[in-house]
């Protein structure tokens, strides 16, 4: 009876053994494993908030092994990659780049293993804007003015790069312009050859600026006539009447002179008068256009009428 147990307990167990090869089998051949690689973000970890980290790439690929059905399956995020800079001092690494899988699969390659990188100490400063212009006005039009709505900026960045920034750079776009106008542009840290230097944050990130535009002035000498009013004294006439400069400078633009060949002199009042005359009176002129000198002295001689 015993050993009639016995040779059942065995049969049972090289029956149970068969049937698990047997399941391996049918599970390879239905369900075998195979490979698949994914590109994952790259996670830097134990950074202190004095480094920034350059040069290490966004992202690496990593290929894993598993059963088919749960590579099917798979989401590129529960695969992850990071890199460990903990203990690290400024200047250039070499790091290993480590893969965080799910349980059932196992990793079979990562591109790159290891990653270069810089820590740079991160420093901020403060610098003035610099505005440039770029284009051409509208011909007679002149750029009075520029006023940027901040005049400085604070950049932040690694040092190396920050070492690299000759001045925050503005660009404004003049072409076609006639009149006064304010656009919004985009500050730039750039070297000393007006290159972008990569790297660094600038904030304000644009700025607003206001510009003032106006007609180009030109010059013109023109004769200055003496203007009188009233009437001189009982037995007196007028012998002659001089201005001294004859001739003065005007300027204004260009459409404001084209048909201006003289100027007048406040009038000089002569009610009453009976002996010669000298006095500075301003210049006359229209509106928009200066004059140099402003005044001028006009001279007035009178005599006794018959004389």
């Amino acid at each position: 009876m015993h050993k009639k147990v016995e040779r059942n307990l065995a049969t049972k167990m090289l029956a149970l053994v068969l049937a698990m090869i047997l399941w391996l089998y049918v599970m390879n051949e239905q369900n075998p494993p195979i490979d698949a690689a994914f590109t994952v973000p790259l996670e830097v970890r134990n950074v202190t908030t004095d480094f920034l980290v350059a040069d290490a790439p966004e992202s690496v690929r990593i290929k894993v092994r598993g059963p088919r059905n749960v590579i099917a399956g798979l989401q590129g995020q529960e695969i992850k990659s990071f890199i460990d800079l903990k203990g690290l001092n400024e200047g250039r690494h070499s790091v290993k780049v480590n893969a965080v899988l799910p349980t059932n699969l196992e990793l079979a390659e990562i591109s790159p293993d290891k990653v270069s990188l810089r820590l740079d100490i991160s420093v901020s400063r403060r610098l003035p804007l610099t505005v440039k212009t770029a284009g051409t006005l509208v011909a007679g039009i002149r750029l009075d003015g520029m006023t940027p709505a901040v005049e400085e900026a604070v950049l932040e960045g690694p040092k190396t790069a920050m070492n690299q920034v000759d001045k925050v750079l503005v660009t404004v776009d003049l072409s076609g312009k006639a009149a006064d106008f304010a656009m919004e542009e985009r500050l730039l840290p750039v070297d000393q050859q007006g290159r972008e230097v990569e790297g660094v944050i600038v904030k304000p990130a644009r700025t607003k600026i206001s510009l003032a535009l106006s007609q180009e002035q030109v010059r013109k000498t023109v004769d200055v006539k003496p203007a009188i009013q009233g009437d001189l004294a009982a037995g007196f006439s007028l012998r002659s009447v001089t201005v001294d400069p004859v001739r003065i400078e005007l300027r204004a633009p260009a459409k404001l002179l084209e048909k201006v060949d003289f100027v007048y002199t406040e009038p000089v009042n002569l009610n009453g008068v009976s002996r010669n005359v000298e006095r500075e009176v301003k210049i006359r002129t229209p509106e928009g256009i200066s004059a140099s000198p402003a005044t001028v002295t006009v001279r007035v001689q009178v005599g006794p009428t018959g004389e």
